[in-house]
């Protein structure tokens, strides 16, 4: 296949209008992938990978002869190396970016715990945007490539800043947090037996527990059931071994569910054999349903892109 038939096969649809001009877009692209190699010689990716990655991260608008030649080859192929997991790639972000991006937050006075949640959420964010598809996830596309990716990730950790600063100084209220109500449609048949009463304490039972959770917590249940990412993956944003983060993944699910079953069943009084059925229900919708609850109640705690 040509370069330009494999970034086609992965562009959004409506770019397919950019094959009328297949010679210029293939020498382009054949740019690219020279730049983004020699940028960092040290660190090598398939050209079918790197074209995919810049597919999905491009909006149609944007795949033109003149906008390609404006993108920062060598930032991107970074970011694609990144979402793969390469090591070199990881090195080059933490040695070359990421001081940047402290000094950027200690200006804007972020506490110490913040700074270190903020930089773990970037590593999750460029991770989590190469198991994203851009046509149904909804999410953003994150770096296009169209500026400085040091000045891209500055900006993001100061915008994650401000907003956590913004929610620290307001007084926890369960409608101002980022958790929200299940939606009808995204229940199971099994929850809507916990009709009336019962159905919104298990949902604000849920959410109170997700509340409650760590935020280390939140992130790694997140990473795994919502986006997709590996033990591997989820083990390089922490930089810990992969039994680690399985165990960590493992430990904030049990979690989440034993907090779940005490506020549900605290708030719940009824006589015995109800409270064994009920019991029954919310442990059996926390094992088939986990990841489409989490998707309903957990909004994201990563930088903006």
């Amino acid at each position: 296949m040509t370069l330009r038939q494999i970034f086609l096969e992965h562009a959004a649809p409506s770019a397919l209008a950019t094959e009328a001009w297949s010679e210029a877009l293939e020498e382009s692209l054949g740019g690219l992938l020279a730049a983004g190699q020699a940028a960092w010689p040290q660190i090598v990716i398939p050209p079918a990978t790197f074209l995919k990655f810049l597919a999905r991260q491009l909006p149609p608008e944007a795949i033109t002869p003149s906008s390609l030649a404006s993108l920062r080859a060598g930032d991107l192929h970074l970011v694609c190396a990144l979402g793969t997991g390469h090591p070199e790639a990881l090195a080059a972000l933490e040695s070359d970016f990421m001081p940047a991006v402290e000094r950027a937050l200690v200006r804007i006075q972020t506490s110490e715990a913040s700074i270190k949640d903020i930089i773990q959420g970037l590593y999750g964010y460029l991770l989590e945007r190469q198991n994203a598809p851009h046509e149904t996830s909804g999410l953003r596309r994150g770096y296009a490539g169209r500026g400085e990716l040091k000045g891209w990730l500055c900006t993001c950790a100061v915008h994650q800043a401000t907003r956590m600063q913004k929610r620290a100084r307001r007084e926890l209220d369960l409608d101002e947090t980022p958790y929200l109500f299940l939606p009808d449609q995204g229940r199971t048949p099994e929850l809507a037996l916990l009709t009336g009463e019962l159905k919104l304490r298990f949902e604000t039972s849920f959410r109170e527990a997700v509340a409650a959770l760590e935020s280390r917590e939140r992130n790694v249940l997140r990473y795994h059931f919502i986006s997709g990412l590996s033990i591997d993956q989820i083990g390089v944003i922490y930089h810990v071994h992969r039994a680690t983060a399985a165990r960590w993944v493992a430990q904030a699910r049990e979690r989440l569910g034993t907090l779940t079953r005490k506020r549900f069943l605290t708030a719940t009084p009824m006589h015995e054999k109800s409270y064994a059925e009920a019991l029954a229900l919310v442990r059996s919708q926390l094992a088939v349903n986990l990841a489409n609850l989490l998707k309903q109640v957990i909004t994201d705690d990563r930088p903006p892109g």
